[in-house]
């Protein structure tokens, strides 16, 4: 069972209680949506045909059901450490059996070592309460050569006093973020920043090592 510390804990209520309209949510179209697309396109292109993808943080399922058109083929697996998000996204995907959704939080992935080519966190590496330890993971799950598709909000410019705020320091810094990802044999290869959000979101693709 994975355990919640108390700031996670208050994060996977929020989340289950959004569970049941969170696909109707306004974010979806204006953040969500330019931020899957994006990081769809760039693992594409470092990955073209992966043999299993994983979602870190999967929410309703949104994502990996358009990765299943992208990645025709590929075992697509979702955890999420809300259980209600992991029921909405069970019945999003019922009709799709190369995807399935469980229970996990990012600290601890139920999977054995160099199990995924391609690792996806979009907008939820701010959540994560032990970032390091799930840059850890993420790391052990990654095949060699396989990418991480990380996508937040990168605190550069004012955003790095910004986030000094309670609520909000759990941005990460581009140097503390290169901190985290170089003793877990981690390196970013690659970035684009998703467009319609005035340059504040960006998707880095970062390699495990070979």
């Amino acid at each position: 069972m994975t355990e919640h510390r108390p700031g996670q804990s208050r994060d996977v209520e929020r989340f289950d209680r959004w569970a049941d309209t969170y696909d109707r949510h306004w974010m979806q179209r204006v953040i969500f949506e330019p931020v899957q697309r994006t990081v769809l396109d760039l693992a594409e292109a470092e990955v073209a045909r992966p043999r299993a993808v994983l979602d870190v943080g999967c929410g309703t399922g949104r994502l990996l059901i358009s990765a299943a058109a992208r990645f025709p083929g590929a075992e697509l697996v979702g955890v999420d450490a809300a259980p209600q998000m992991v029921q909405q996204a069970r019945a999003s995907a019922a009709d799709r059996s190369s995807i399935r959704f469980q229970l996990a939080g990012a600290e601890e992935l139920p999977f054995p070592d160099g199990r995924f080519d391609l690792v996806f966190s979009t907008l939820t590496f701010h959540h994560w309460s032990d970032q390091a330890k799930a840059v850890a993971e993420v790391a052990r799950v990654l095949a060699p050569g396989g990418r991480w598709l990380l996508a937040d909000f990168l605190a550069t410019g004012l955003m790095r006093y910004i986030r000094l705020l309670p609520r909000l320091k759990r941005f990460p810094e581009r140097e503390s973020l290169g901190a985290m990802l170089a003793p877990a044999g981690l390196r970013v290869v690659s970035e684009r920043t998703v467009r319609g959000l005035h340059g504040q979101v960006t998707v880095l693709a970062i390699r495990s090592a070979d």
